[in-house]
């Protein structure tokens, strides 16, 4: 993951909940295309969390970038 930790809740928390939910629902499909299509729009609210987002895509770690974006976690 390129050695970028976890954000923190209030860097997060930038990101619109409907867009988190988002990201959650694809990961639990395993939609790579999708998930890169909406860190785009995470892009928009915060560069570094869609950095960090790209390195779990791309590393295939579904299960920790749906825990991130845990609606009940923010």
């Amino acid at each position: 993951m390129g050695g970028k930790s976890k954000p923190s809740r209030e860097t997060l928390a930038v990101v619109p909940l409907e867009l988190a939910e988002a990201i959650r629902a694809a990961c639990l499909d395993k939609d790579a295309e999708r998930l890169y299509d909406l860190v785009d729009g995470v892009a928009e609210h915060d560069a570094d969390v869609a950095e960090y987002v790209r390195a779990l895509i791309d590393d295939i770690a579904y299960e920790v970038l749906a825990d991130v974006f845990d609606a009940r976690g923010r």
